[in-house]
């Protein structure tokens, strides 16, 4: 994770259009870590440029008009594609009136800010054609400085220049008012992850939000809202209540306590999401002597206090469950509603609870496992990966042979998925994320 990230700003002589554009005619540099967003190869120059020239008042205005969203929803889940409302929400060429924007797309985990800059298309006929390509996380605190930075430079710019009246400041006066209300701060934030803009999501959707905040825990309920985000919330968050009110698994928080006494692991530190899952995971394998051996299923079990049997797999025609879910009870009890339907599956969201289970506060009284791409989910995926497939052992296992064979082979051995074997390969920079392993 870089802490560099910022909008350099030199203003340039009054431009032509309307007076607000003409206002802010800048050469604008944009750096994310050790990357420049705006290098570009200039036509009109002749040469490759690092900052480009455009009006900052469009941008100001999708910066102030976004910024719930971009601060706070995260990517869509694998099972979505980046519709166009979350395009526009989320991609800086959204930004508009007719200049031509590097492409870069900004996306939370809730934080830190995901960074994604890809170069113009190499047979594109436009006069500027960025060049930038790469993929940086920022802190959500120095995104948030930033942003604010240039809101604030933008309006000194159009009030010294005489044209304050342009609507920015009102939109902005509202963001910034809405930020410091705690309560409606909660509720644009629940707005966002859900996938709305402010005050477009029903009241009653978000009343629930509130209301499941109370009932499950602030952070519990900020986990579960990116799960129903899509084209049914409601539905989404009926099928996840439904869930949360069966019996479920009876399972035990006693060896999760344990844990957490021993190793007193912190939600959040300096360190990507990512490398928190994996120190934990190689902290609770060296508390149980672990080593680098594949966990069998009663091991597993053993750590939410279930039965081997509990990790079977089991026919069932009902709907499966939107998330997988554990239920906090007095006197150390636990529920566990498991969405996955095979052994593999079943130990890998099993152990992501363990994980949830141990990073999350008190005052959570539900844990999820979901498929969307908050900090907590990302550290809980990389806990469960490292905990059942040490990658260490996985390298020696596989001895640099990455065929789709040798990975199921690997799947076998560790019990978990091929996928997830290749997954964490990727993540381990064993192979490219787009690798074909046939």
């Amino acid at each position: 994770m870089t802490r560099e990230f910022s909008f350099d700003v030199s203003w340039l002589p009054l431009s032509y259009g309307p007076p607000a554009i003409s206002a802010t005619a800048a050469s604008l540099t944009i750096r994310v870590g050790d990357q420049i967003a705006t290098r570009n190869d200039d036509d009109w120059s002749k040469s490759i440029e690092n900052s480009a020239r455009l009006a900052l008042y469009p941008l100001a205005c999708w910066l102030a008009d976004c910024w719930w969203r971009l601060r706070w929803e995260s990517e869509p889940s694998a099972r979505y594609l980046p519709g166009s409302d979350w395009r526009m929400a989320h991609e800086l060429a959204a930004a508009g009136h007719g200049f031509l924007w590097p492409n870069l797309t900004f996306a939370s985990d809730s934080q830190s800010v995901l960074v994604v800059g890809h170069p113009t298309n190499p047979l594109s006929e436009e006069p500027v054609r960025f060049l930038a390509d790469f993929a940086e996380s920022i802190p959500a605190d120095v995104f948030e400085r930033e942003v604010d930075n240039l809101l604030g430079l933008v309006l000194a710019r159009l009030r010294a220049l005489g044209q304050e009246d342009t609507g920015l400041q009102s939109l902005w006066n509202e963001v910034c008012n809405e930020r410091r209300d705690p309560e409606l701060a909660t509720r644009c934030r629940f707005e966002a992850v859900l996938g709305f803009d402010p005050q477009e999501a029903p009241q009653g959707l978000l009343d629930r939000m509130i209301s499941l905040s109370n009932r499950a825990g602030e952070q519990a309920a900020e986990e579960i809202a990116p799960a129903c985000a899509g084209p049914d919330p409601a539905g989404a968050l009926n099928a996840i209540e439904k869930i949360a009110s069966l019996p479920g698994i009876k399972g035990t928080q006693g060896p999760a306590n344990t844990l957490r006494k021993e190793l007193r692991p912190s939600p959040a530190s300096p360190f990507m999401p990512w490398e928190r899952g994996r120190s934990l995971a190689r902290d609770v394998r060296l508390s149980y002597g672990w080593n680098g051996q594949p966990l069998s299923d009663e091991s597993v079990a053993s750590l939410l206090g279930i039965r081997e049997a509990d990790l079977k797999p089991s026919r069932s025609d009902s709907v499966a469950p939107v998330v997988g879910l554990a239920v906090r009870e007095s006197g150390n009890a636990m529920r566990l509603h498991f969405r996955k339907r095979n052994r593999a599956g079943l130990r890998f969201e099993a152990v992501r609870l363990l994980c949830d289970e141990l990073i999350a506060p008190d005052s959570d009284q539900w844990l999820s496992a979901t498929d969307s791409r908050t900090s907590r989910q990302k550290v809980q995926r990389a806990f469960a990966a490292q905990l059942l497939c040490p990658i260490e052992h996985l390298d020696e296992f596989l001895s640099g042979d990455y065929t789709q064979e040798r990975i199921e082979d690997a799947a076998e051995h560790f019990g978990i998925s091929p996928l997830a074997i290749s997954s964490h390969l990727a993540n381990n920079h064993r192979i490219s994320r787009w690798a074909n392993t046939l």
